[in-house]
């Protein structure tokens, strides 16, 4: 059962596998129960990792531990580090939201947000060393330009990939707010009916989750939930910009 916590109501894989085989032709079977708790999964994976929703699930969004650049004159400084640095034991980064450097480590009372930038240009002149102002990502690497003429101090914001209880499948906590639960047990079911080779029930449920490209009128039921960033935006910028109606005919 979900369980009431300071955040919400926490729901387990397992308080949806029900909901899930009664709207899959109300399968009984000890099988079928443990194939909609991976269809649960699934569908919980591939919301999660979807790079068009990605910013609607601010739960997955962690900021990893310090981490020490090592800093001196060239010949001594060291530009790239495995990102795996910046990450907590356990996180696989899905995307890098941002990395931010502190400048006077171990204090750590200033810091600065570093620009992106791709390792074609930091690699256009060998600059001396410095404050690094940018950061890149090469292969499993990420590197800051110009390199550190001292120690300092990072630290990533990155969006994980959703944790999965690899031990117990249906004891994996659901991070999603509640009002994804619909979407997410209507996708298992998807996926349940394609494993059982109909693919007209499957292809119904996808039209209803993410809209029928012949009636953009129905954009299904997952637009109506993609709202969390865009009414967080929309709070802070009104009282800063006042919307300004036109009273006169545009020509």
């Amino acid at each position: 059962m979900p369980i009431l916590t300071p955040t919400g109501l926490q729901f387990y894989i397992s308080d949806l596998v029900n909901e899930v085989l009664l709207r899959t032709e109300n399968r009984t079977g000890a099988a079928d129960t443990a194939r909609a708790a991976i269809w649960i999964r699934d569908a919980l994976i591939e919301l999660t990792m979807d790079p068009e929703l990605r910013n609607e699930f601010d739960e997955l969004e962690v900021l990893g531990p310090l981490f020490n650049l090592t800093g001196g004159p060239q010949g001594v400084t060291v530009q790239e580090y495995a990102f795996n640095n910046l990450l907590s034991p356990g996180d696989y980064n899905v995307a890098s939201l941002n990395i931010r450097l502190w400048t006077d480590p171990p204090a750590n009372t200033n810091r600065i947000r570093l620009n992106d930038t791709s390792y074609q240009d930091a690699d256009r002149i060998n600059p001396f060393p410095g404050l690094p102002t940018k950061w890149y990502r090469f292969n499993d690497n990420v590197g800051f330009s110009p390199p550190p003429d001292q120690n300092y101090q990072v630290q990533a914001r990155i969006y994980k990939m959703h944790p999965i209880n690899d031990n117990v499948l249906t004891q994996t906590v659901i991070l999603l707010g509640r009002d994804w639960n619909e979407v997410l047990i209507w996708a298992a079911v998807m996926r349940g009916y394609m494993e059982l080779e109909q693919y007209e029930k499957a292809t119904s449920i996808k039209q209803m989750l993410f809209g029928d490209p012949e009636y953009p009128q129905r954009p299904g039921l997952i637009a109506g939930r993609k709202h969390r960033r865009e009414k967080e935006s929309f709070r802070r910028q009104v009282p800063l910009r006042p919307i300004y109606r036109p009273y006169g005919h545009r020509r």
